[in-house]
């Protein structure tokens, strides 16, 4: 490696430091715009997400709401047509209203008297202890309506409406129908959006939840429990949020929504308040994919571009980079190369020794100063040209062998400086022994005839830099003052400062 690639390298340490703290940043102001960008489009999704399933949570809601409102005016006409008729015998209206083929719209029908004396069959007598309807019955005022629950004629899911009506003479009783949940869970299904909706019916209190619609026909109408369910289900991640949900619930909220993962599926899920059926709530649930198919693909549309678009800047910024750095290091070159012999010139050197002997603790280095013998008269006898050719092959041995561990600079005419960034004493000299016998075979032009005889010597003068050297400054007098003596003394050979023993001749 020779002296220009050593000196050009940290120069590229420095341009290439600061190129990558460049592209650190613009990766990092790439990543947080890409980042921000991202969660912008999920807070999107996700609002869009909550947004569209409210709005058939409250669909559904509504809805549930009417029907139920429709059968209790059903149940209340019914009880006002009763009271005007003021029977006697419950009883035998109970067997009469029973036996009867209605529209069929209400699965049973029954009374309670004012001793709260049941007139049912006696399956719905066990539902009645079984459920504590009761104390729902006692409620009415005009109207109570129980929670729904698993008939056991049937097996379907059916809720109890209670009306309260007067019989012989004034005396206060109730009249009571039972419907099957199952058409409202059919009304909840036509709402529904997309196959993977599911709705359910869910009662605060306890977490149970009845299926209105679903992927999956054979789970409508099952009855889970939801905390056990999502306990399981969901991602751990979001469990927190899903308890925050339910406490909305448990604080009578009447609606709130809320986003969670099972696996790798995002789904939204919304509840709303039944008015007509106390402390149960109709829930939505919609994974991602259905809701926002269409703003995800955007999403990913965008992304690619931006990727594309990013990888497009990068190439154009190393490019740019690497083409900078290369008009740079011309430039660099034209302002601290000697012109003619292609190493450092005097500014340039002093710097870069100066950096080096500051920046390295305790720095072991030697500086050389080396003068052509005799440079004026092989101008004179051989003119310029010759002259500038020895410069030239003189400064080509020199990177030759000291290139690699030194900074070397054309001081001015025939005056060569080296910085040895080593301390090793007889390297050193043997490399100065070497370049006296390879300077010698260097020849002022290419014709033996005219250079005849004709030896090219230099004298030089060598100083190691110590504590005591202070500078760089000081360094380079040291070594012209043995390079003074050198020349005092016949020249041609090479001396060290304050080192007599090591002269070589």
């Amino acid at each position: 490696m020779n002296q220009k690639k050593t000196f050009t390298e940290e120069n590229e340490i420095s341009g290439n430091f600061s190129f990558f703290r460049m592209l650190v940043m613009y990766l990092l102001i790439c990543g947080i715009g890409v980042t921000l960008l991202l969660i912008s489009f999920n807070t999107l999704i996700r609002n869009h997400d909550k947004k569209l399933t409210g709005e058939i949570c409250s669909l559904v809601t509504e809805k549930m709401n009417n029907s139920i409102r429709y059968m209790t005016s059903a149940a209340e006409n019914m009880s006002a047509v009763l009271s005007a008729q003021d029977c006697h015998d419950l009883q035998n209206l109970y067997l009469t209203l029973s036996q009867e083929n209605h529209a069929k719209n209400y699965l049973s029908i029954g009374f309670i008297d004012n001793e709260q004396n049941i007139y049912a069959s006696p399956v719905e007598l066990d539902e009645f202890q079984k459920w504590g309807l009761l104390e729902t019955a006692m409620l009415a005022d005009p109207v109570s309506i129980s929670a729904p629950y698993r008939s056991s004629t049937t097996g379907q899911s059916v809720y109890t409406i209670f009306v309260d009506f007067t019989y012989n003479h004034g005396k206060k009783g109730y009249l009571f129908l039972t419907y099957p949940l199952k058409e409202i869970q059919t009304m909840a299904y036509t709402e529904s959006l997309t196959e993977d909706t599911e709705i359910w019916l869910m009662e605060a209190a306890s977490d149970n939840i009845i299926q209105c619609a679903g992927s999956n026909a054979y789970a409508i109408g099952s009855w889970n429990n939801a905390l056990l369910s999502m306990r399981m289900q969901i991602n751990t991640s979001d469990q927190n949020d899903y308890i925050q949900w339910k406490n909305q619930m448990n604080a009578g909220e009447k609606t709130a929504g809320m986003t969670y993962h099972i696996g790798k599926t995002t789904y939204t899920q919304v509840y709303s308040k039944i008015d007509f059926m106390y402390g149960w709530y109709v829930v939505v649930r919609i994974p991602s994919s259905s809701l926002s198919s269409a703003i995800q693909q955007f999403r990913q549309s965008v992304m690619l571009f931006l990727s594309v678009l990013l990888v497009a800047t990068l190439i154009l910024f190393i490019v740019s980079h690497k083409r900078e750095m290369e008009e740079k290091r011309v430039l660099e070159n034209l302002s601290i190369r000697d012109p003619l012999t292609a190493v450092m010139n005097r500014r340039a050197f002093d710097t870069m020794a100066g950096k080096y002997l500051a920046k390295t603790p305790k720095p072991k280095a030697v500086l050389l100063f080396m003068d052509v013998d005799y440079f004026k008269q092989v101008n004179d006898r051989f003119g310029h040209d010759a002259g500038d050719r020895i410069l030239k092959e003189f400064s080509a041995l020199l990177r030759e062998l000291f290139g690699e561990i030194s900074y070397i600079s054309r001081y001015g005419g025939d005056e060569f400086v080296l910085l040895v960034r080593s301390a090793d004493t007889e390297d050193i000299n043997a490399r100065l022994t070497q370049l006296q016998n390879q300077a010698k075979q260097i020849k002022p032009c290419d014709n033996p005839e005219e250079y005849g005889d004709f030896q090219l010597t230099f004298s030089c003068g060598a100083a190691e830099y110590s504590e005591k050297t202070g500078n760089l400054q000081q360094l380079e007098a040291n070594a012209d003052h043995a390079l003074y003596i050198v020349k005092e003394n016949g020249r041609k050979h090479f001396r060290w400062y304050e080192n007599p023993e090591l002269e070589t001749h």
